[in-house]
């Protein structure tokens, strides 16, 4: 989640003023992509924990704005070899094939095209249409699965349940790369080690390209009834738990300012990154010397702080 590349892009060339609407949202991994907006907000806007499109009716916007944003995406972008689509489930639109195709006959250069997509969708769309989806030039989806645990996922309003996230992904998988986000913190203290090894066990059988990790982050007063945020001690212990239940060759990575630590203002915890399983007993020795670090900081006095601690202090944004 990035905040600040939402606003429409206006450049004059010529004396004539261009603009071009970008999507307010894009995953870290995108930051070099050719960002297109195809739909505007999500059709689901229900989650209690996301503050991303709450505001903004979801709608479709014209090809022909789209077709125009894909023609003019040299003068507001590098050179790239990928291309992210946006709003939050672009997939539904109804010209997206044509839109994908498009795409791809202006930008020869790409060699992967994005989206996020939600899970319930890719769940019921038939195999054909994601297959024409590839073929049209989709390479990878950004699916958002947050927990693994069915009354985590009830409480937080998500909309779907775990086995429609292992369905999506074994479809999915057959035609893209995957990646699934989890939100450790997401069921509070209390339902902490369920929330880590059910999500786990999602991850086993629906066997996503990528697993990336947020930590959750209270942004607005509802979640922060639902649930009490996990002390950073707390946080660690379930990223391990999490990452020592994942058995499926997946590459796990805590690619967000959201997952770190800090004490006296300075990070002793930035993530953990690597394929799993060959470097999954590199990164459990890393949280656990950061647990034991934490602890021995703890004692001396140190200021211990979250990114709940840190956003509501201004320090960080999402």
């Amino acid at each position: 989640m990035v905040k600040g590349i939402g606003k429409p892009a206006v450049q004059k060339v010529q004396s004539e003023e261009i603009n071009m609407e970008l999507p307010p949202f894009r995953p870290p991994s995108e930051a070099f992509s050719y960002l297109i907006r195809v739909v505007r907000g999500c059709n689901w806007n229900k989650c209690a924990f996301c503050s991303m499109y709450k505001g903004l009716c979801f709608e479709q916007r014209k090809k022909e704005e789209i077709l125009k944003d894909i023609d003019q995406i040299p003068i507001f972008f590098p050179r790239s070899k990928s291309a992210f689509l946006g709003d939050s489930n672009p997939l539904i639109h109804r010209d997206i094939l044509e839109i994908l195709k498009y795409l791809k006959s202006k930008r020869p250069e790409l060699e992967r095209i994005t989206a996020y997509a939600r899970i319930k969708t890719i769940a019921n769309t038939p195999k054909e249409k994601l297959e024409a989806l590839r073929e049209a030039g989709l390479t990878r989806l950004h699916m958002g699965l947050e927990s693994g645990d069915d009354e985590v996922l009830e409480m937080v309003r998500k909309g779907i349940k775990a086995e429609d996230a292992i369905k999506a992904g074994r479809k999915a998988r057959e035609y893209f790369e995957i990646t699934y986000y989890v939100i450790t913190g997401l069921g509070g203290s209390e339902r902490s080690e369920k929330h880590a090894k059910n999500t786990a066990k999602v991850i086993n059988e629906a066997k996503p390209t990528f697993v990336r990790i947020r930590n959750l982050t209270i942004t607005n007063p509802e979640m922060g009834r639902l649930v009490k945020p996990l002390s950073a001690e707390e946080q660690l212990e379930e990223l391990k738990i999490l990452l020592s239940e994942i058995r499926s060759e997946t590459y796990f990575t805590c690619d967000h300012v959201s997952n770190y630590i800090f004490a006296n203002g300075r990070p002793i915890f930035t993530g953990v990154h690597g394929k799993i399983p060959e470097e999954k007993d590199e990164m459990l020795e890393m949280i656990e010397s950061t647990l034991e670090t934490l602890i021995a900081l703890k004692k001396s006095g140190a200021r211990i702080l979250t990114s709940n601690e840190m956003f509501r202090l201004g320090l960080i944004t999402l």
